[in-house]
C-alpha cells in the first residue's frame, strides 16, 4: 500500500478512537475505519482468513506507528469477558497546542511528506504528518495540480543532510554537462531548491573551489569520507555564484511587475513592453528553467526560444486538463 494510503488510514484510525463513546473492538475498527479491508459475506473461508490475516498484520503495524507518534492508545479489557480487548485514545493527552494553518498550507505540507515517502526520512515525514493533521479541523482539500511528486534526489538528499549535519566529506559519482562523469569529493554545504529542482552546494576537495551539483545526476550511494567536524560550512553562500553547470543558452523571458526575483537576479535586463519586464535568462537545462518559468504561474512567460516555449505551454496546458477532467463533476 502506497504511503499516502497508510497515512490517511492512521489518521482516520486517530479520529475514530480520539471520538469513540467508549473502547473499539478490533472488529469495530475493521468494519468502520476507511483504509481497512472490512470482512465480506462472500467469501470463501481461506479467502476470509486471508483477509483477516492482513487486517491483523496491518492495525499491528498502525499501533506501533501510534505510538511511536507518541499518540496515547490504550488497550481495554472488558470486564466479565477478559478475551474481550478493546483500545481508546484519550484525547486530551493526544491533543496537541493548537496549529493555525490553512488547507493550502495543509496540501502543500502533504506534498513535502510525500516528497520524502521513498527516501530515508519517509517514515519519520508521514509520522509528522499524520500527528499534525490529527491535531487540525477537516476541511476540504486543496489540489495542487502542479505540485506533482519528485523523485529525484531523493535516495541521496537524506544522506547529504546527515553528512551537512556532521560535518563530514562525501563522495559521489556525478555527471555533468561541462566535465562528464567522474567522482566528485565534497564538503557539503547546504541543500537547496531551484526550479523544482535540489541541488547541493559545497566545495569540490580536488578542484578547491565551490561547486553546485544536481542530485538527480548523483549516481548510486553517497560515501561518507574522513572524520566528523572536518570543516565548518561558511556563514553565508552566495548561490547564484555557485552554477556547477556552465550557461550555454539564453532565454528570453518577460516577467510581470514584482515576480520572478530569483531570474531577474541571474538574468540582464534588455527592456519594458507593457506590463512586462523583459530579461535574458542564461542556462544550460531546458527542464530546470521550465519548472522555474511554470512555478510563476501567469508571471512569467518564454518570448524565446520556441522550443522553451512550448515545453511550458505544452506541461501548463495539461496541468489545466488534469484541473478541469478533476473538477468536472463539481459544476
Amino acid at each position: 500500500m502506497p504511503a499516502s494510503d497508510a497515512a490517511e488510514r492512521l489518521l482516520n484510525l486517530i479520529i475514530a478512537l480520539s471520538h469513540a463513546r467508549g473502547r473499539m473492538t478490533r472488529a469495530e475498527i475493521r468494519a468502520t475505519v476507511s483504509g481497512y479491508d472490512a470482512e465480506r459475506g462472500g467469501d470463501t473461508a481461506e479467502r476470509a482468513r486471508r483477509r483477516t490475516s492482513a487486517f491483523e498484520r496491518m492495525f499491528e503495524r498502525d499501533k506501533e506507528d501510534l505510538r511511536r507518534i507518541g499518540i496515547p492508545l490504550k488497550t481495554v479489557v472488558d470486564a466479565t469477558h477478559g478475551d474481550d480487548i478493546g483500545y481508546v485514545i484519550d484525547a486530551g493527552e493526544a491533543s496537541m497546542p493548537p496549529i493555525d494553518m490553512t488547507p493550502v498550507e495543509r496540501a502543500i505540507l502533504a506534498v513535502a511528506a510525500e516528497y520524502w515517502q521513498n527516501a530515508a526520512l519517509g517514515m519519520d515525514a508521514r509520522r509528522a504528518f499524520v500527528k499534525i493533521s490529527s491535531s487540525m479541523p477537516r476541511a476540504e482539500e486543496v489540489p495542487l495540480h502542479l505540485a506533482a511528486r519528485s523523485t529525484e534526489g531523493s535516495d541521496a538528499a537524506p544522506a547529504i543532510a546527515q553528512a551537512i549535519a556532521d560535518g563530514q566529506a562525501v563522495a559521489f559519482t556525478y555527471t555533468s554537462a561541462a566535465s562528464g562523469r567522474g567522482e566528485r569529493t565534497v564538503e557539503p554545504w547546504r541543500l537547496v531548491v531551484r526550479g523544482g529542482r535540489l541541488y547541493l552546494l559545497g566545495r569540490d576537495r580536488d578542484r578547491g573551489e565551490a561547486r553546485t551539483y544536481r542530485l538527480s545526476r548523483i549516481e548510486g550511494a553517497i560515501r561518507p569520507v574522513g572524520e566528523r567536524a572536518a570543516f565548518e560550512p561558511p556563514d553565508e553562500v552566495e548561490v547564484l555564484a555557485l552554477e556547477g553547470e556552465v550557461p550555454t543558452l539564453v532565454a528570453r523571458v518577460g516577467l510581470r511587475a514584482e515576480s520572478g526575483h530569483a531570474l531577474r537576479r541571474r538574468a540582464s535586463f534588455v527592456s519594458t513592453a507593457g506590463e512586462w519586464d523583459v530579461f535574458d535568462v542564461p542556462f544550460s537545462d531546458t527542464e530546470a528553467l521550465r519548472d522555474e518559468i511554470l512555478s510563476l504561474g501567469g508571471a512569467a512567460r518564454v518570448l524565446e526560444p520556441e522550443d522553451l516555449a512550448t515545453a511550458v505551454r505544452t506541461h501548463a496546458e495539461a496541468a489545466l486538463a488534469i484541473a478541469g477532467a478533476e473538477g468536472g463533476g463539481r459544476g
